[in-house]
Order: structure tokens, then C-alpha cells, then sequence
């Protein structure tokens, strides 16, 4: 920026050089001795200022004020004394000397200039409505180019969305605010997996296409064998599976070998490469330190909280592709174009969630809904209460009617307390809490009780709202028969598998005959994970994310997985209790 404002200034510096004083001097009656000595000393300012003593040009040109001379003279001295003080560092002063030209010389030619810096000084105080305003004073065609990067260089900076959707209303012919605000929003929207802000700018404001890629400079390459490290605590020296503290870990790391065999006979090639990270920060560090690692092409894991950050920015820094087999916590993956959950997140279990919802309200459009959500008290309940809301809203313009938080103090209470509600019903006005109108009830939460709790609420009010909760109410066996016959609840479930498949057939005999033991969730999930992501490597290459936008795949254990845009699992279907059995279908 200093260079290109030296470059700014010699354009405005040339023409001082050229200019005339002394015959606006004569006609003044000045004497040709004072024109000389004060155009003499004019130089001898602009000489010091060009040394940059900014100080001591500053200080010469305010004496030159004080002082009579043509008016032809003066705005090229209050300019620079302007200059000498905006670059001593006295913003401030510079600015309100620029402010003041504007109204004292207004038939000055270098008017453009005055503009120009005042919307320099407005823009680095943080005005940038003022800022704007100056620069759309600008006529100087010639300038357009200086405009544009000064106006890049700081709308760029402006973090807050909705500021710029300001400037873009005060300002609604310039298409650089538009530009830079679809920029960033697509970016944003890469980096939280959030694309509903981009899709509403994109209707508001006619936004052509753009799609924010990270990877725009990076090549997929395409080997006859691919590396793939896995990073897996196995507290072992020599692959020891007895010794391993964490049996799910060598539930998983066989699904994994499995898969390997299997991608053999299908023509691609995979190099294992096992490390035992002994979820130890300082033993994971090591490994990375290792000259091979930088050269993987996957890594698989780590699986644990203190060592994930570690590897993860590893990833980043070398470009190579990073899943985590189990987790869904999206912050693994934010900001890091390199890494991937084979689980679904948080966030996209909500938004699904939220789909389901809003389908059943469009298809039943005489029907008035009444939403409610019931969500316990830890953060992965919150997180998704909150999301699921946020959408719901969005789409329907409205609040939703009941968000209730429960611990487990208040949920025990809460069932008590709601009946006799409804016993005094009839005595009182209808209140918001009337909860004999849900139509929807959405509960993210795993915890026994807030389960229990809502779906007993439910029973008692003789009520059958659209409930939607997850696969773990199943496993867990919270539910009854009856309460699964009589109420019509759709689990979200990720981790899905249709037993009748050939496929899982074929897999548990030779998991059985390799390891005399069965396969359970963890070894299904580490064999259709390295599947998938052996079948992108030879498929796609490298950098397979480049290519898979479009791309539905059909596991061979669960029912498929999905990424687009994301950097999670998409893909989660959808049980149903129906007839003693449930019923298995997907969420569009």
C-alpha cells in the first residue's frame, strides 16, 4: 500500500512542477522579488517533503499559509501541507484539512485528488459510507483503477455480512460491494457448511454462480499405489491386538484391513501404514516429525480430542486429505479444505432434522404447525437444538413456538407440571404453552430421561406430533413397543445397516474367518469408510474432493454416503416403526 501511495503522490507532484505562480502574482501587485522568494520557498518545502521529513514539510507549508500569496498557489500548499501531515501521522488533521479544500477551492482542478484522499482518511478511521460517498465524487476516468484498489484493499476487511448489505443498499450502483460481500459469503459458507445466506443473496441481488475452492491450485494425482497412514491409539509396540486398552479401536482398524484386501482385487492398490499414537500429544508429534508422513496420500485418525488439532493442521500445511472415521464434531474440519468426517456432524444432522420438518409442513398445508424442540443440557444438544431452529425460522418466517431446555432437575418435573397445565385449561385463556397443538417436536438430545420425559408427555396428552430423535433411542432401548406403535417417530440414522444385503453376508464370513470374531459397528464403519475413500483415491486421485460434487455413492454396508459441498457425511437415512418392523428411507 506505501508504494502504491508514493506512485499516487508522483502523479499529483508532476504537475506542481509545471505550474506558473509568477502570473498570478503580478495580478495580485506583488513584487517580483517576494513572487521569487515565496516560490522559492515553496520549492524548498516541497524538496523537504520529498525526504520525507514529513515533520518539517508540515511545519513549512503552515508557515507558507500564514503567508500572501496567488490563489493559483494556494490549494497546491494546503494539499501539501495535507500530505506532510497525513504521513507524519497526523490522520486526523490531514483529513480535516482535505474536508476543508473541498470547500474552500471548489474550482480547483485537482478536486479528484481532494476526493480521493479524504475517502483514504474516512476509509482508515472506519467510515466507510463517508469513504464511498467521496470516491463516487470522482469524474477522473484516469483515476478509475486507483478507485477501484482503493476500495478493494478496504471492503475486503469488513468482516460483518450485514454491514455490507448496508453499503450495497446506500450504494446500490456499485457492483464492487456486491462483488466482494458474494465472495465472501461463499467462502464463509465453505468454511461453516452453511450455504442458506449465500442462496438468499444470491435471489436478492441476482449473484451469478461463484463457488469459493480452496483447492483452485492444487492438482489431483493419479499413482498405481496409494500411501494411507492411520494414526490409531493402540497402546501396543508390535501389533498386539490383546494389548489394545480400546478394544472399539481394533474393531475398527480390522474393517480397515478388510477393506484393503478388498481393493486389492478390485485393481487398487493401498500401502497401510500403521502408527500407534498411544493418544499421547507428544508421541503423536514424533510421527508427524517423520520425513514419510509428508509424503501420505490419506490419513486416517487420530480419534482422540488432545491429538486431532495436531494432525489436522498437519494435513493443512502438507495438503494431504484427513478423515476421522467417528467423530461428529465439525470443528475438526473448519477451515481445512484437507479434512473430512465419515460421520455425519452436528450441524447436518439438525439441518436434515429440520428437512424432515418442513417437508411434512408442505405437504400438509391446511394444517397449522406448532413446533416445539426439547433439548438437554450439553453442548452437542444445544448446538443442534439451535441450528434446527435457526432453519425453521428462516424458512417460515415465523419463531418457533416452544424451545425448552431440560436438565435433568427440570425434566423431571416437567411431565407433573404440563398435565396440570392442561387440567386448568379449560379455566383460563389459551396460553403459548398450549402443547395439546404440537404438531412437530424435535429432540437431539440422547439422554435417557429428556427422551423418556417427552414422549411420555406426548402419551399422557392423547397428542401425535411428528417426533424426530436418533438411532441411539433404538440401541439404547429408551423406547417401548408401545410407545413405537403408537406414536409416529422418525430416527435419524447414519450408522443404518440392512442386514439382508449379500454384501454384509460376504463381509461377516470373511471378517469371522480372518479374526474369529464377529464384526460389530466399529469394524462395519472402518471397512465401508476405507472403501469409499480407496475407491475416491482410484477413481479421482489425490485430491478426489475436486471431483465429487455431484457424486452419490452406494455402500456396500450402510446405505450410502454423500459429501457435495461438505466436508461430513451427508448422507442419513431415515427409520421408521411400522407394522412390528422398521422402514428404512431417505431425506431429500
Amino acid at each position: 500500500m506505501k508504494i502504491y501511495l508514493q506512485l499516487a503522490l508522483w502523479f499529483l507532484i508532476y504537475p506542481l512542477e509545471h505550474t506558473a505562480v509568477a502570473k498570478p502574482s503580478l495580478r495580485l501587485g506583488m513584487s517580483d522579488c517576494h513572487a521569487k522568494l515565496l516560490l522559492a520557498q515553496y520549492e524548498a518545502a516541497k524538496k523537504v517533503y520529498k525526504r520525507e521529513a514529513y515533520a518539517e514539510a508540515k511545519s513549512l507549508f503552515a508557515e507558507l499559509i500564514k503567508i500572501q500569496h496567488p490563489p493559483s498557489l494556494s490549494p497546491y500548499i494546503h494539499f501539501y501541507y495535507g500530505l506532510a501531515a497525513y504521513h507524519n501521522g497526523e490522520k486526523a488533521i490531514a483529513h480535516q484539512m482535505f474536508l476543508e479544500m473541498q470547500e474552500k477551492f471548489p474550482a480547483w482542478n485537482k478536486q479528484d485528488e481532494i476526493h480521493y484522499w479524504c475517502a483514504q482518511c474516512s476509509f482508515e478511521e472506519g467510515s466507510f459510507e463517508a469513504a464511498l460517498g467521496a470516491l463516487a465524487l470522482i469524474k477522473d476516468k484516469h483515476m478509475a483503477g486507483s478507485v477501484l484498489h482503493l476500495k478493494k484493499f478496504f471492503l475486503k476487511k469488513i468482516e460483518d455480512h450485514a454491514h455490507l448489505q448496508e453499503l450495497i443498499e446506500k450504494f446500490p450502483n456499485d457492483p464492487i460491494i456486491k462483488t466482494i460481500l458474494h465472495k465472501k459469503v461463499a467462502r464463509a459458507a465453505y468454511l461453516t457448511q452453511d450455504f442458506s445466506l449465500i442462496n438468499q443473496l444470491k435471489q436478492k441481488y441476482n449473484f451469478a454462480d461463484y463457488t469459493y475452492d480452496p483447492l483452485k491450485h492444487v492438482k489431483s494425482k493419479y499413482k498405481t499405489a496409494y500411501d494411507v497412514a492411520v494414526l490409531l491409539p493402540l497402546f501396543v509396540n508390535e501389533l498386539d491386538y490383546e494389548a489394545c486398552t480400546d478394544q472399539f479401536v481394533i474393531e475398527l482398524y480390522q474393517g480397515i484391513q478388510l477393506a484393503i484386501e478388498k481393493l486389492a482385487q478390485d485393481g487398487i492398490v493401498i500401502n497401510l501404514f500403521t502408527f500407534d499414537t498411544k493418544r499421547s500429544v507428544e508421541v503423536t508429534k514424533a510421527l508427524l516429525a517423520q520425513e514419510a508422513m509428508a509424503y501420505m496420500d490419506l490419513i486416517i485418525g487420530p480419534l482422540y480430542p488432545d491429538t486431532i488439532p495436531l494432525v489436522a493442521a498437519f494435513a493443512k500445511k502438507h495438503k494431504i486429505n484427513l478423515v476421522n472415521p467417528i467423530s461428529d464434531n465439525s470443528t475438526i474440519t473448519h477451515s481445512n479444505p484437507f479434512a473430512f468426517l465419515f460421520q455425519p456432524d452436528l450441524e447436518t444432522f439438525a439441518q436434515k432434522a429440520a428437512s424432515l420438518t418442513l417437508n411434512d409442513i408442505y405437504d400438509k398445508p391446511t394444517v397449522q404447525p406448532y413446533i416445539g424442540v426439547f433439548y438437554g443440557m450439553e453442548h452437542k444438544d444445544i448446538l443442534q437444538a439451535t441450528v434446527y431452529k435457526h432453519r425453521i425460522e428462516q424458512q417460515l418466517g415465523k419463531s418457533i413456538d416452544l424451545f425448552v431446555q431440560l436438565s435433568h432437575k427440570t425434566a423431571k418435573n416437567f411431565l407433573e407440571e404440563n398435565q396440570e397445565e392442561e387440567k386448568n385449561l379449560e379455566n383460563r385463556e389459551q396460553t403459548q404453552l398450549d402443547l395439546t397443538n404440537l404438531t412437530h417436536i424435535y429432540v437431539p438430545s440422547q439422554d435417557e430421561l429428556v427422551v423418556s420425559q417427552v414422549i411420555s408427555l406426548c402419551l399422557k396428552l392423547g397428542i401425535k406430533p411428528q417426533i424426530i430423535g436418533h438411532e441411539q433411542w433404538i440401541k439404547k432401548e429408551i423406547l417401548n413397543i408401545y410407545q413405537l406403535e403408537r406414536l409416529p417417530i422418525l430416527f435419524l440414522s447414519p450408522n443404518y445397516i440392512d442386514y439382508s444385503r449379500p454384501a454384509l453376508s460376504i463381509f461377516r464370513k470373511k471378517f469371522f474367518e480372518k479374526n474369529a470374531t464377529k464384526p460389530n459397528e466399529k469394524s462395519y464403519i472402518g471397512y465401508e469408510m476405507m472403501l469409499f475413500f480407496g475407491r475416491m483415491l482410484g477413481d479421482y486421485g489425490t485430491y478426489f474432493q475436486k471431483k465429487w460434487e455431484n457424486m452419490q455413492y452406494s455402500g456396500l454396508i450402510f446405505q450410502g454416503v454423500s459429501y457435495g459441498k461438505h466436508h461430513a457425511n451427508q448422507h442419513i437415512p431415515v427409520l421408521r416403526f411400522v407394522k412390528d418392523k422398521f422402514l428404512c428411507f431417505s431425506i431429500k
